[in-house]
């Protein structure tokens, strides 16, 4: 048997040399030793390695030895801060603050049904750096608790890590087989090409840098690339970075988010058509979309 995180033999142990033990904790949200042996523990989402690291009490970011391993989840990079070091260095008065807190907390809490699931949900955000795509707490948890009633109506059984962590709160019937959707930065190349020598050309260079004038005049830095899925929902707007190349050839390079999920993605570079494509397609990079001859 291999160990489903770094591919050691584990034998009939169920124990891998690099993880521990395997059995129970294959969807836990914890620490873990890290497969890639670069440092000494990894942080786990969901079963999911990611790229917070840590050595002792220090922690760090290691995005390239996260990619090394399977099922990889990008999560933003935690607050270098530790609660022990915020603690050692602000004495006496601030530990009579953070008492207080703690007690105002536990009494907000104890105000309402389901404060402690409440409390687990944000706990789990806090702790894997996702309360940055929250205005509040209380959108926060008003979110988690809308991913639950989708599901109950028979919604896809799928969604961001942050919705994981809300299923795991406040429905876990539906932890069993959820799915976490991939993310990813897509990046693409338009080009826009002029050889005939006719005619004037509708390519404007200077050094290395063009830009499209006459019947192309809409083509250049800032032209918006609009990313939409299949029901026509705007999923992500970017423009079109500089332009570099010459008077028949000019190429602009963008990038935009993207979250598998999609039926598909369809991208239009200004009003000059529409071109779709996988997450698959979008995931590897690389995509060009051509204009002119």
């Amino acid at each position: 048997m291999a160990c489903p995180f770094c591919g050691s033999d584990v034998g009939q142990t169920d124990v891998c040399p690099n993880c521990g033990a395997l059995k129970g904790a294959g969807a836990k949200t914890e620490w873990r030793p890290d497969p890639t042996a670069r440092h000494e523990g990894r942080y786990y989402v969901a079963g999911r390695p990611t790229s917070r690291v840590r050595d002792g009490r220090s922690e760090a970011t290691d995005v390239e030895g996260g990619k090394m391993l399977p099922a990889y989840l990008d999560t933003p990079p935690r607050s270098r801060t530790s609660i022990r070091s915020t603690w050692m260095g602000t004495g006496a008065a601030t530990a009579v603050f953070v008492v207080l807190a703690a007690v105002v907390w536990a009494t907000l809490l104890h105000r309402h049904d389901a404060g402690s699931r409440d409390a687990q949900y944000l706990s789990s955000l806090k702790d894997s750096g996702l309360t940055a795509g929250f205005n509040s707490d209380a959108n926060a948890v008003a979110h988690g608790r809308q991913v639950c009633r989708q599901l109950e109506d028979g919604g896809p059984q799928q969604g961001v890590a942050a919705d994981k962590f809300a299923v795991d709160a406040f429905c876990p019937r539906f932890s069993e087989g959820f799915h976490i959707l991939e993310t990813a930065n897509a990046s693409g190349t338009f080009v826009l090409i002029d050889t005939s020598k006719e005619y004037v050309s509708s390519i404007e260079s200077a050094g290395d840098k063009c830009h499209g004038v006459h019947g192309y005049s809409d083509i250049g830095s800032g032209t918006q690339v609009m990313v939409k899925n299949g029901k026509g929902e705007i999923l992500a707007s970017v423009p079109l970075g500089e332009g570099h190349g010459d008077d028949a050839n000019c190429r602009f390079a963008f990038t935009f988010p993207i979250t598998e999920g999609e039926d598909r993605y369809v991208l239009s570079v200004g009003h000059r058509g529409e071109f779709s494509y996988s997450f698959e397609q979008l995931q590897r990079g690389g995509i060009e979309i051509h204009l002119g001859e």
